[in-house]
């Protein structure tokens, strides 16, 4: 607009106006349900473990009254625990996969991905590295 033009009445209300134009509020954003899917198995997985360290005891208990390798294989406690083991990693395996979907949707919220990406991820690594230091000696 030049300075020697009238301004009309639209152009005078955004000059006047000291709370300026009106915006719409934004849209609410929603949860990530594959966020929400990662936590809960992550979760899930977390019990899981704790399962297998209550039924250690049990299984280290039957293997030193029994030390023979036939009746190891045998033993109901070691077969459980290998299961809920293989259980665990795989659904933190698939923990991790939903919460990086859960962080690539977008317009969605990112923290249930995130806080599940940590928490599989995190159990995943100190799992794989408890086994790893298990080969090693």
């Amino acid at each position: 607009m030049d300075n020697n033009q009238v301004p009309n009445n639209d152009q005078l209300q955004e000059v006047n106006n000291p709370y300026g134009t009106f915006q719409p509020p934004p849209a609410k954003i929603k949860h990530s349900g594959p966020g929400i899917a990662s936590l809960i198995v992550g979760i899930l997985s977390l019990v899981l473990y704790i399962a297998v360290l209550a039924l250690s005891p049990s299984a280290a208990a039957e293997i030193l009254e029994n030390p023979d390798p036939e009746a190891m294989l045998n033993n109901f406690y070691v077969i459980v625990i290998g299961l809920l083991i293989l259980a665990s990693l795989g659904l933190n395996i698939i923990g991790v996969i939903l919460s990086i979907i859960g962080l690539a949707l977008k317009n969605r919220k990112k923290a249930f991905p995130l806080v599940g990406l940590i928490l599989n991820g995190l159990i995943l690594l100190i799992v794989i590295g408890f086994f790893s230091m298990t080969v090693m000696v």
